[in-house]
Order: structure tokens, then sequence, then C-alpha cells
């Protein structure tokens, strides 16, 4: 009754309901927020407030305030055949210079802003002359620093200075004469930079010189995290910045050095350049194969209008809707609302979208046509064609919609706000299917069918029964035929690609080994992981992404000589844990080295003097006064892929030495506690979270799902037997993708990434029950009209056509995330686009009408032949 009366409502309304759409469809593109405006990306800044690494990141940035870098881009400087000589050394110390000058600009802006520091700590603009001092040192041919130094001196009231730096850079630069100083760059550019460091900077510059003395690194840390989308912006500004190095050492007879672009924000801001094209390529070539299915399935220009009409209006509106979402926090009394959304989210709103759209319309368009088939009247067609359907696309959508809703239970933010944002665009997809599209389908009505002649003229002629395809005829007949047996067969089968996920899930509790590797995301061929590929030759794996461990103890220890063996004690046991351990820097040994007993050779005379340097006892002991002496930084190195499951490993047992240590040892270690940051520290918390996560949200879906199939059709059995079926969909695609990317892969894949099973599971458990219900509720239907033994093959065969049109189409539009440029997301595309061809083709084609002929057999008796 409900659908039927608006079905009525559209008819009558129609130009005011295209109006109306059209309307929000212009305020959403125009009107603000913005859907680039406001969301987000990245994975590890996500993690809940529990996690021990953000927990560890909150101690760290109290007790160092100032050490506020959250990422690295690596200027990597390098030759492959011979170690750097002294003029490639001093090369690398000018390509730093300019970055010098600008950190200089940093530290006098902290001026006003310091936080409290050590009495004897260097103020903000000590710290500037010290960089443009060094900037100067680094390039003699730099002018920019000399003229800083001029202005700050000037500033200061110091004019003799002033005016000595002055003379200087007019000296480098004779346009100056008759200029005063002033700071340089006037406008620097907006990168957050927190420090830069290089081969000189005490206590850190051990860690920039390879060990086989072919590379050396500038490292610029910046305040973004390291999947930042300003890191896409600033990449390219650096990328620009050091592009004519290499032309300047080519003249300088420096040819032989490689110079590039790392680090893991470049890596970072590389794959959000990955997503963006992704989420590009996935919707151009999204229509493109939506228009072509539907030109080939109709042959009709204007028929495309409602699917992709409607579907374009809906995505605008939802997807503002969304953006609309995200603020709804600066609203008095509701600072408490916590919604985010991420920009990789638009890749699966989009082909979600366009394939349940596009099924939505499809279906609507066919009744349609079917009713014109009984009356020629184009109000009554569409107002049956929405009563006819309504349901049946309601049901399908909020299967999807509440499945995806159990996203929001989830621990982790970017599936927490994911879910219900794909689930919000989708009901605003199905109020356009339901309302806009059968307008449309009004208005449009007597063009609908052109070159071709229009259904009534021919079509109601035919018996009912003949309208079908013969071959969806022979279809139906025949498994309704033979169920029993085509249904075992079609298991037996089945189980070969799903039995090794079946019985890693019994026996581990997981289907499939995942993998976290981020950096193995990214294609090979992009200048970021190039460069980090090349580095990897002369340091080890971990060089860009240390892990960071805090001691933290109750009382002022580690600035005493206890203290301070302690450290070197702590040290010793990390190095321990492991073999690829290969540096670990502190405060007692800023060189990285295992601890040992004072030489008076010159790298002790070396080392002593920079464990006496401000900038060793500032980066490793905290300079705040209220915690000063109580938490110490160690800095670890390891020979291991930091994504990795082997570094996962290594960080374990890192810190089972330092809790057998803490337990064993004297009352000092008891009362030391550790923490851990950095990226390994970040994904083992990843890891467990979204584990903890994927269990959760599976349970919950299968039971949402299952609740929603029992509300609309009141059969628990066949309401069972359908969430199995899909499950058992879910192995098999599991199975066929390993197989397929380790085929396709052999040396380079080593498991699916971390995404790719949940994603699967929520959308294959929701989607997969859209042809179900399709099939379910029209064979129930037919039943009703026709009685069991003519209703369900009659079912089969008139839904067969259109429910692989609309498969083939969800696959499509799934493929079409293949397209991409990040693997993740091309084996996230590839899956689901296997798993809705596995439920159009076996679930709903098979295994559904084979259980409901034997269900028939058993409960009534009735053999359908």
């Amino acid at each position: 009754m409900l659908f039927q009366r608006l079905g009525q409502l559209v008819v009558r309304y129609r130009v005011a309901i295209l109006l109306v759409w059209i309307a929000l469809a212009v305020c959403a593109r125009f009107a603000p927020p913005h859907w680039d405006d406001v969301t987000l990306d990245g994975d590890l800044a996500f993690l809940p407030e529990t996690a021990p690494s953000v927990v560890a990141e909150k101690a760290l940035a109290e007790a160092f305030p100032g050490n506020e870098g959250k990422s690295q881009f690596v200027v990597v400087i390098a030759r492959e055949d011979a170690p750097l000589a002294d003029e490639d050394l001093k090369f690398a110390d000018r390509v730093a210079a300019p970055f010098l000058n600008l950190l200089g600009r940093v530290w006098l802006e902290k001026e006003n802003a310091s936080p409290v520091a050590a009495e004897d700590a260097p103020t903000p603009a000590q710290r500037a002359k010290e960089t443009w001092e060094e900037a100067a040192l680094s390039d003699a041919r730099l002018w920019e620093p000399l003229w800083n130094l001029a202005w700050l001196h000037q500033a200061e009231g110091d004019s003799v200075t002033a005016a000595r730096y002055r003379q200087q850079a007019i000296a480098v630069n004779p346009q100056l004469e008759g200029t005063e100083p002033a700071l340089t760059p006037a406008e620097p550019p907006d990168w957050k930079l927190i420090d830069v460091l290089t081969r000189h900077t005490p206590g850190r510059g051990a860690m920039l010189k390879s060990r086989d003395g072919h590379a050396v690194l500038v490292v610029l840390e910046t305040g973004h995290e390291f999947a930042a989308t300003e890191n896409i912006r600033i990449v390219q500004e650096l990328t620009q910045a050091i592009a004519p190095w290499q032309q300047q050492a080519t003249e300088d007879g420096l040819g032989h050095l490689d110079i590039g672009l790392t680090g893991n924000a470049a890596v970072g801001g590389a794959m959000l350049l990955a997503a963006q094209e992704s989420i590009r390529n996935t919707e151009v070539y999204t229509v493109l194969l939506v228009v072509l299915i539907l030109l080939v399935i109709y042959r009709a220009p204007m028929m495309l209008v409602i699917p992709l009409g409607s579907i374009a209006v809906a995505l605008i509106v939802s997807t503002w809707l969304v953006a609309l979402l995200t603020q709804v926090h600066q609203i008095p009394g509701l600072e408490a609302w916590d919604f985010k959304v991420f920009k990789t989210s638009k890749i699966f709103i989009v082909v979600i979208l366009f394939g349940a759209g596009t099924d939505f319309c499809l279906f609507l368009i066919a009744r349609y046509r079917e009713e014109l088939t009984k009356n020629l009247n184009h109000d009554w067609a569409v107002a049956k064609a929405v009563s006819g359907v309504g349901e049946a696309l309601t049901a399908s959508a909020f299967t999807t919609v509440i499945g995806l809703g159990m996203m929001s239970f989830a621990q982790f933010e970017k599936y927490r706000n994911s879910g219900p944002a794909i689930g919000l665009c989708l009901l605003v997809t199905l109020l356009a299917c339901l309302t806009l599209a059968p307008a449309l389908l009004r208005i449009l009505a007597p063009l609908l069918f052109w070159p071709w002649r229009d259904p009534h003229q021919g079509f109601n002629a035919r018996v009912e029964e003949e309208a079908n395809s013969p071959y969806w005829n022979g279809i139906a007949a025949l498994v309704c035929r033979y169920p029993g047996r085509i249904l075992a067969v079609s298991l037996m089968v089945l189980l070969i690609p799903a039995w090794p996920s079946l019985y890693a899930r019994i026996t581990t509790g997981r289907a499939v080994e995942v993998s976290y590797d981020l950096f193995g995301d990214l294609d090979s061929a992009r200048p970021a992981k190039a460069t980090a590929l090349r580095m990897r030759e002369h340091f080890p794996l971990g060089e860009n992404s240390p892990l960071t461990i805090l001691a933290q103890h109750s009382e002022a220890l580690f600035e005493q000589p206890e203290g301070q063996a302690m450290i070197a004690e702590i040290s010793r046991e990390i190095f321990a844990a492991d073999p690829r351990v290969r540096q670990v820097f502190t405060s007692q040994q800023p060189l990285g080295a295992p601890p040992a007993a004072m030489s008076f050779n010159r790298r002790g005379q070396r080392l002593l003097f920079l464990k006496n340097h401000h900038r060793t006892k500032e980066f490793f002991l905290t300079q705040q006064p209220e915690l000063q002496g109580r938490v110490a930084l160690f800095r670890v190195v390891i020979d291991t892929n930091p994504f990795s499951a082997e570094g996962i490993a290594i960080l374990r047992r890192i810190g089972e030495n330092l809790e057998t240590a803490r337990q064993s040892r004297s009352e000092l270690w008891r009362e030391t506690h550790f923490g851990f940051t950095g990226t390994t520290a970040s994904i083992r918390d990843l890891k467990q979270v979204t584990s903890d996560d994927a269990r959760r949200i599976e349970l919950g879906a299968v039971i949402a799902v299952f609740l929603v199939l029992l509300a609309i059709l009141r059969k628990p059995l066949v309401c069972a037997y359908m969430i199995l079926s899909v499950l058992l969909s879910y192995y098999v695609t599991l199975g066929i993708t390993v197989w397929f990317f380790s085929t396709w892969y052999p040396d380079s894949f080593q498991a699916l990434d971390w995404k790719v099973p949940l994603f699967l599971f929520v959308i294959l458990v929701a989607i997969g029950q859209d042809y179900n219900i399709y099939l379910a509720t029209r064979v129930f239907e037919e039943q009703r009209r026709k009685g069991l033994r003519r209703g369900l093959p009659f079912a089969i065969a008139s839904t067969g056509g259109i429910i692989t049109s609309c498969g083939l189409i969800m696959a499509g539009t799934f493929a079409s995330m293949c397209m991409g440029t990040l693997l993740g997301v091309v084996e996230i595309g590839f899956a689901l686009s296997v798993g809705v061809l596995v439920d159009t083709f076996i679930v709903r084609s098979i295994l559904l009408p084979c259980f409901l002929a034997l269900r028939d057999r058993w409960f009534h008796g009735t053999s359908i032949t």
C-alpha cells in the first residue's frame, strides 16, 4: 500500500519532484561545505585514544614539546660507483643550506610562542642565529642566511655585527647594495617545518651518513602526519626545489651524484596522490562502463538518462549531506558530535551508488516495461512499477545500509565513520530511484524507446510465459527438475577455492593472512618509493621510520650517574632483543653504537663532545622543568621493513626484554615504564584494533542482515540459507583472489591488503543479498499467483535476465576500482567483482533456486518438473 501510494504521488507531481531534486543538487554543488574541504585521510592518525602507541605519543609530546616532528621528508644524495668524496659531501651541505635558512625563520617565529624550557636552553632567537650560521657555512654562495643574520642583529641593537653580516651578504650578491636587511624569503613556503637535520647536526648527524659512505641524507622534519593531505602539495614543491640541484651537480662536475626525495611524508603524499588518481579513474571508468552496459541492454540512448541522471544527482546531494554532518559539532550543544569522512571513502561511494543505483533503475524500468504490456497507460505503468519493485528495492538497500552500519561499532575511526557515510549515500540513492527515477521515466515515456518501437506496440500480444528468454526457461526447468544433484555438484565445486579460507577460519580464527605494508601498496615507479628503494641499498630498512622508546621514571633519575648507567643498560637490552637492531641512539650514545667504555681516541673525544652538546640533551632528555630527569628517549633503527610482520615481532621482543629486566632487576628498573611510538608501534596497534573490529563487525553484519531478511521474508529457514550461501561465496571469493594475486605477482605478493577481507565481507554479505531478495520476493509473489509448481520456474526465468544484467553492472563498477594505482584498492575491486559474479551466476542462479525447489518438496510434497 505504501509504495502504491508513492507511485501515484510521483506520477501526479513528477515535475515538482524533478525541480526539488535539481534544486538540491544545485545547492549541494555550490553551498559549503565541499567534500574535498572536509575529507581526511591516512590510517595511523585515527587509532583509538587507548592504543599504546597513541598513549606513548601523548607522553612524547608532553615531555618533548619542541620535538613536534610527526613525519619526515628526506633528500638523498648518493653515488653508486664509489664512496662520497669531500666535494660530494660539501655539495650535500649546499643542498641543505636553503632548508636551514628556512628553519631559521621557523625558530624566529617561535620567539613569542615557545614552550617553557629549561633555564639554560637556548632561546628561539639564539637557535635562529645558530641555524643561519650553519646555513652560511654550508654554502658560501648563499646570501640569504647572511642577510637574515644582519637583520636579526640589527633588530637586537648590535649594529656592528649587523654591518659585518650585511657586507658579507653584499659580497655574495652585489645587487643588495643600497638596500636594508630584511627577512628572506619574505613569504616562506608553508611546510610546517620543525627541524632540518644534516650530517653536522649534533647528536643526530651520525644517523645521516651511510656506513658504506655511498649516501648522505638531509632530513626535513614536519609537523604533518605522514599521510596528511598537505603532503601532496609539499612533495610537489620540494621536488621543484631540489630538481635544479641535479643540473647544478652536473655543471659542477659531480654528475655521478643521484639526488632524490623520499621519507615517510613523501611516501604518504605519493600514496594520497595515488588515492586521488584511483578515485578519479574509478569515477570515469564506472560511468563509461555503466553507459556501455546500458546501451547493450536497451539500445536506446534516452534510456540512459534515467539511471545516470538519478545517480548523478544522488551522488552530488549525498556527498554534500555527508560533508554537512562533519560540521554538526559546530552547533552549540552538539560539540561532542565526532563524525569524520575520508577521501578514499569516495571510491566505495561511487562504485556502490552507481552499481546499486543502476540495479534499482533497471528493476524499475524492467517492471515498467512489463506493466506496459498489460496496460497502455504510462501513468498506470509507472505507478505499478514503483508499487511492484518498491518493497524489494527498499529491502535490498536496507540490508546494505544496516550491514555497513555495523562498522559504526568499530574502534578504528576510519571504519567507524566510513560505513555509515556510505550507507547514508545509498539511502539517498534509494530515495532518488523511488522518486526522481520514476518521475523522469514518466516525463520521458514517449521518447524512452527511440529509435525502437514502444513495448505496447507488440509485447502485450505475447503470452506471459513466452515472454521470458528460452535460455532462462531452460535453466529454470533444469534446476527445478534436478535440484538435489545440481546443488550437491555445485557445492563440491565451490568448496575447492573456498576450503583454504574455511580451514584457516576454523583453525586460526582468521580466514586469510593480511599485510599491513602500506609502503608496499604503492607503485614502485613512484619517485618517493623508487628513491626509498635505492636508499635501502645503503641504510638499514628502518632508517626512515625508526622506533622511538620512552623510558619514564617516577623521580628525576636520568641526569644522575645511576640514571645514565641505566640508560646504557636499557640500550644493551634493546640490542640483545634481535640482531637486526642496528643502532640505538641515546643521550649516552648519540652515535648509535652499543654502550662501551669511554676511550680517549678521536671517536671518544667526538662522543664526549656530542654527549655534552645542548642539542643532544634536548633531543634525548626532556627539558620540561616538571619532568626534567624523569623521561629519556631512545631512537632505535631496525634493519627490517617497519610495516612488516617481522618489524612487529622485533618490537614485541624488545618489549619483552625490557619488561623482563624491569621485573627482575633493581628498584630503579621496577619504577621505570616504557612506551613505544613510531611506524612499527602504530602498525602493531592498527593490526590489533582492526582484527578486533573485524570480528565484531562480521558478527554484527551477519546478525543484522539476517534480521532484516527475516523481517522482509518471514521465513527463517530461507533467510538462514541465504546468509550461509553468501558466506560461502565470501570464502570462495577469498580463495580466488589470493590465488589470482599470488599467481599474477609471484615475486612481490605476500598477503592481501588488510582492508580487503573486512570490506569484502561487509559489502558482499549486504549487497550479496540483493539478488537473493529480488529472486525470493518474486518467487513468493508468483507462487501466490500461480501456485508452487508453476511459480518457482516462472520467477527464475522472468528475473534471470534482469538480475544477470544487474550483477554484471555491479561487478563492472567494482572492477573499475582495478583501474586505480594503489594495490590495496585494486585487490578490493577485484575481490568485490568476483564476489558479485559468484553471487549472480551461482548463488542466485543455482544455490537458492535449488534450495527453494527442495524446500517445496520437503514441506509441501511438490515436485516441480
